[in-house]
């Protein structure tokens, strides 16, 4: 089976610069699916859409209850929502009244999921959202990035992500778009490869083998 690489993207409502340049810096063919959360109510629900449709070129849908996921694409949060996968599907239920996560949700529930192809990413942000969940992520043999704290708006969430120490990248957000395209590309040719010949984890970068281990399944 091809597991492609899911990419959860954790940022804040009140800083749209950084997922914007994050998806502006992506080509059309990475090859994974991307699904962005963040605490979101419903009278930004539209501008967090608008936004991201115009800074990037992959196409962009509202993620709803049982969609299935495909490489190259966009999926947004909706107001007041927990996304979680289950398989290849988007699961939406409604959030929590007291305590809404959206972030360790998402990633918690990608690393049971996906394991290896597994990727967090979390961007600028208020809280420490997302770092129980990029430890998960970590954990269950994905990769894991967060925004450097310098360039960030909100530099919160990136700061209790990589002290956890579990963050394989800090980058800016245009520089994690063209990290993650790299090693996404590098884990596909291995992928390609390895169906032909026996695999050898030897001749792959330490940052690349989950990924090439998950595309190889």
């Amino acid at each position: 089976m091809n597991r492609f690489p899911i990419v959860a993207v954790a940022c804040s409502s009140g800083d749209l610069e950084a997922v914007s340049e994050f998806l502006f810096s992506l080509p059309v063919a990475c090859g994974a699916a991307f699904i962005v959360v963040q605490h979101l109510d419903s009278g930004r629900e539209t501008l967090l859409a608008e936004t991201v449709a115009k800074r990037t070129i992959l196409p962009v849908i509202h993620a709803h209850d049982g969609v299935m996921l495909e490489r190259d694409h966009v999926y947004l949060i909706r107001a007041n929502t927990t996304l979680t996968i289950n398989g290849d599907r988007i699961r939406a239920t409604p959030a929590a009244i007291k305590l809404h996560r959206p972030a360790d949700a998402l990633f918690n529930s990608l690393a049971e999921e996906r394991g290896g192809s597994a990727v967090g990413v979390v961007l600028s942000g208020g809280g420490s959202d997302g770092a129980l969940g990029i430890q998960a992520i970590k954990k269950a043999g994905g990769t894991t990035f967060a925004q450097f704290p310098g360039s960030a708006r909100f530099p919160s969430m990136p700061i209790c992500a990589i002290e956890t120490g579990f963050v394989d990248y800090v980058l800016r957000p245009n520089e994690i778009a063209l990290e993650l395209t790299r090693l996404c590309r590098d884990a596909a040719s291995a992928a390609r490869v390895a169906r032909c010949v026996l695999p050898d984890e030897r001749n792959s970068t330490p940052a690349a083998r989950p990924l090439l281990t998950a595309l190889a399944l």
